[in-house]
C-alpha cells in the first residue's frame, strides 16, 4: 500500500473511531448549497462519479466508498486507487479551528479541542473526497497557523499533523482571524469556524459581517462540554480560568440558574447570528459521536 496512504490511515485512528468513518459515507455537502465564484462560476460540490468528466487517481484511505475504485489498475497492479472527477467549479473551504486555552476544558469527556480536531479531521476527509480544496487555521494567541486551501493527496495528512502538533493556550484569538482571513482569502469561501464561541458577541458578529460581506460564508460549530450546558455540580469548587490567571470561588448550586440564563442568552445571540447570514449553527457537545453529529448537520443543511 502506498506510504501516504498509510499515514493517513494511521492519522485517521487518532482522530476518528471506526464508527466515525463508516458515517462518512451518508454525508455529502449538497450542492444546493452555491456561491458565486470568480475563478469558474457557481460552486457544485464535487460528485462521487456520474456525468461529470474524469479528473484523476489518488490512493484509496480509510472512508473512501469502494465503487470508486479504479478495478483496472487494482487488476493490473494491486494498488488501490479512487477515481476522481471534475465538476464545472470548486469552493475552497476553511476549517477555523479555536486554539485559546478555553478549548483545554475536560471533565466527563476528553477536551473540547481533541473533540474540535475530530470535528476538522472529518470535514477534511469528508470536503477533500469532494475534491473541494481544504484548508486549516487554528486561531491561537501566538501567531495564528494557516494553511492554504489545496486538493492534492497529500493535503489530508499535512492537515492531521499539523493538528496533531498545537496545543491550545492564551486568550481567544477567533475574531482577530475572522478579520486576517476575510482580508486575504481570494477566492469565495466557506468557513467552518470549530470554535467554543467564549467571546463578546458584538466582537465576534463585526468580523463576521465583514466576512460575509467579501462573498465568502461561514458555519458556526459551536464546541461546548456537558459540564458547561448544565453546570451540573453539586459541592462548592473553586472555577480557574485557562485563558488567564483569573479564580473564582462559588458554590454551583447558587449559581446555576443564573449561569443557565446566561448561557441560553449566548447560544440564543449565536443562533440569531447565523440566521441573519443565511449561515448554519450546530451545537457539538463532546460526549456526543462526531460522525453522527457531522451527519445529522450536513443534512440539515441539505433541507435549508
Amino acid at each position: 500500500m502506498d506510504s501516504n496512504v498509510t499515514a493517513v490511515a494511521g492519522l485517521l485512528e487518532h482522530f476518528l473511531t471506526a464508527e466515525d468513518i463508516r458515517h462518512l459515507d451518508k454525508a455529502s455537502f449538497p450542492t444546493a448549497q452555491r456561491i458565486r465564484a470568480s475563478r469558474t462560476g457557481a460552486h457544485k460540490a464535487r460528485l462521487r462519479g456520474g456525468t461529470t468528466e474524469f479528473a484523476d487517481h489518488r490512493p484509496y484511505s480509510p472512508g473512501d466508498e469502494v465503487r470508486r475504485l479504479d478495478w483496472r489498475i487494482v487488476g493490473r497492479s494491486e494498488r488501490l486507487e479512487v477515481k476522481l472527477y471534475e465538476d464545472p467549479s470548486t469552493l475552497d473551504n476553511i476549517l477555523l479551528l479555536d486554539g485559546s486555552g478555553s478549548m483545554k476544558f475536560a471533565d466527563s469527556t476528553r477536551t473540547k479541542f481533541s473533540y474540535g480536531c475530530s470535528v476538522a479531521a472529518f470535514l477534511a476527509k469528508l470536503l477533500l473526497g469532494q475534491r473541494d480544496p481544504v484548508g486549516l487555521s487554528i486561531a491561537t494567541a501566538s501567531e495564528p497557523l494557516i494553511l492554504p486551501p489545496k486538493s492534492n493527496s497529500m493535503q489530508l495528512a499535512q492537515l492531521l499533523r499539523t493538528m496533531r502538533q498545537v496545543e491550545p493556550q492564551g486568550k481567544t484569538a477567533v475574531p482577530a482571524q475572522i478579520r486576517q482571513l476575510a482580508k486575504s482569502l481570494r477566492n469565495p469561501t466557506r468557513v467552518l469556524l470549530i470554535s467554543d464561541c467564549f467571546v463578546e458577541l458584538e466582537l465576534l458578529e463585526a468580523e463576521l459581517k465583514m466576512l460575509a460581506a467579501r462573498g465568502h460564508r461561514f458555519h458556526v460549530l459551536h464546541t461546548v462540554a456537558p459540564e458547561e450546558v448544565s453546570l451540573n455540580y453539586r459541592q462548592p469548587l473553586r472555577f480557574t480560568s485557562l485563558e488567564d490567571s483569573l479564580r473564582i470561588d462559588a458554590n454551583p448550586q447558587e449559581i446555576v440558574l443564573g449561569y443557565l440564563a446566561a448561557m441560553r442568552k449566548h447560544v440564543d445571540g449565536l443562533r440569531r447570528i447565523c440566521l441573519h447570514y443565511g449561515a448554519g449553527y450546530e451545537p457539538l457537545v463532546t460526549n456526543r459521536p462526531v460522525g453522527r453529529a457531522l451527519v445529522d448537520f450536513i443534512q440539515r443543511q441539505g433541507k435549508r
